[in-house]
């Protein structure tokens, strides 16, 4: 087994009672996967906007996500999470069904999202982590545009060249979680003005404006917002 890859598990908690920030934050997470009951977890990164969370997990290759769940299910602080979740009483404050990708920057495969996504480790890079809603009704378009093979070139190769080593996009309902990984010493502000100029970027922007809910003439950093690291 090729020791460098691995599955990859989002999930999204929208709208999350207050008392979940102090829980999040206050848990040293990577030291509770030390522990041998959680071995096969291999990174746990949260990420937040407003009370909004994003949960992403590395795994072992071999997990699905039942498996990833009953490893869960054996931290404490985990179990505390779903008691206050669920004592909220809230139904879209609860942790979400694994989420769909629908973009990998070198998608080779598909798979489902309780299989988790198969992937290759990069190395050392720096990480933004970004969100935006999508008009419901052009979700299904959405998904086509980005689907295996269905992005332009150019908007590849753009990212390739300015120092993108990894981006994806996941779905939950009609909001977009987009995870770019970079080179270590990646600028955003020092890149943007030439990234915007790069072949056909322009016109891909203003593509995918429609799919998009913000307002006419934003710039990329404008329509994403960022998320938090916890």
């Amino acid at each position: 087994m090729n020791t460098k890859q691995f599955r990859r598990f989002t999930y999204f908690i929208q709208t999350a009672p207050r008392n979940i920030k102090a829980l999040f934050e206050s848990a040293d997470w990577q030291r509770l996967l030390e522990k041998p009951e959680t071995k096969e977890i291999r990174d746990l990164k949260i990420y937040r906007k407003g009370m909004d969370y994003f949960i992403l997990l590395d795994t072992s290759a071999t997990l699905d996500d039942k498996a990833l769940l009953k490893a869960l299910n054996r931290i404490k602080a985990f179990q505390l999470l779903q008691e206050k979740l669920t004592a909220n009483g809230t139904s879209s404050a609860q942790l979400s069904k694994p989420l769909e990708r629908i973009f990998e920057l070198e998608q080779q495969d598909v798979y489902s999202p309780e299989e988790g996504q198969l992937k290759n480790s990069i190395g050392k890079h720096k990480r933004f982590v970004w969100t935006l809603l999508l008009e419901p009704t052009l979700i299904d378009e959405y998904k086509r545009v980005h689907a295996m093979g269905m992005a332009w070139p150019e908007i590849t190769n753009n990212l390739k060249t300015i120092g993108v080593k990894d981006m994806e996009i996941y779905l939950h309902e009609n909001r977009a979680f987009l995870i770019m990984d970079t080179v270590p010493g990646f600028d955003l502000e020092k890149v943007s003005p030439t990234w915007q100029k790069m072949p056909r970027e322009n016109e891909w922007q203003e593509y995918v404006a429609k799919f998009q809910q913000t307002s006419p003439g934003s710039s990329i950093q404008e329509k994403w917002q960022s998320m938090v690291k916890i």
